[in-house]
């Protein structure tokens, strides 16, 4: 399973990501909650003050939406739109997360072969056991959409095509899944990949040189 998350300029000025699984295939996007920073406009400022709360909101194409609170180095916490909290990813030099009913869903750690490059940042994503069960790329220029080297996205050609370069530090997310996920699963990778990529939160060490 493939999910690509493109950041593209939103209507009101600011970023937004788009998922998709393939051409033609939306699967949500996500943008700032508007009432979280009003008058924030595109591109994104590299720093994260410690007091600042970040609230971003995805909207899946079934009118589900999930809400993403990040701030300094309390936990990211995943909400429904009426304020229930559904799950938190903690953050520290790597990253775990957690479905309020579930328990633990997965860990999210550094890439151990190479995960920095001037084109992308790279994750792998370890199970409840520490088994792997996908990987995560951000990509840092147009040239990282079209990098190769992992054995799932190998077996997704269409995902070879350039984006468009914009003012901000990452472009998007390729995310690659070896097995099907559930509801929870897929709202907290999703939430990791907002949290990345537009609120720049360091989920790894490498990461770290986002953080102003």
């Amino acid at each position: 399973m493939m999910i690509e998350g493109r950041v593209v300029r939103a209507l009101s000025g600011g970023a937004r990501i788009e998922f998709r699984s393939g051409p033609g295939d939306p699967i949500a996007v996500a943008e700032r909650e508007k009432a979280a920073a009003p008058g924030r406009r595109f591109p994104i400022p590299l720093g994260r003050a410690k007091t600042r709360v970040d609230t971003h909101l995805i909207t899946y194409t079934d009118g589900y939406r999930v809400r993403i609170r990040s701030s300094g180095d309390a936990p990211t916490a995943l909400e429904t739109v009426t304020g229930t909290r559904t799950g938190l990813i903690l953050v520290t030099d790597t990253a775990t997360a957690v479905s309020i009913t579930a328990g633990t869903l997965c860990h999210f750690v550094p890439h151990p072969e190479e995960p920095r490059t001037p084109e992308v940042f790279r994750l792998l994503i370890l199970d409840l056991f520490g088994k792997e069960m996908g990987r995560l790329s951000l990509i840092r220029t147009p040239e990282g959409w079209s990098r190769r080297g992992d054995e799932l996205a190998d077996n997704h050609l269409w995902w070879d095509r350039t984006g468009q370069s914009l003012p901000v530090p990452i472009l998007g997310t390729r995310l690659a899944i070896g097995r099907r996920i559930d509801r929870d699963e897929r709202d907290a990778l999703l939430a990791a990949c907002v949290d990345m990529a537009l609120g720049l939160r360091p989920y790894i060490t490498e990461l770290k040189c986002l953080d102003g």
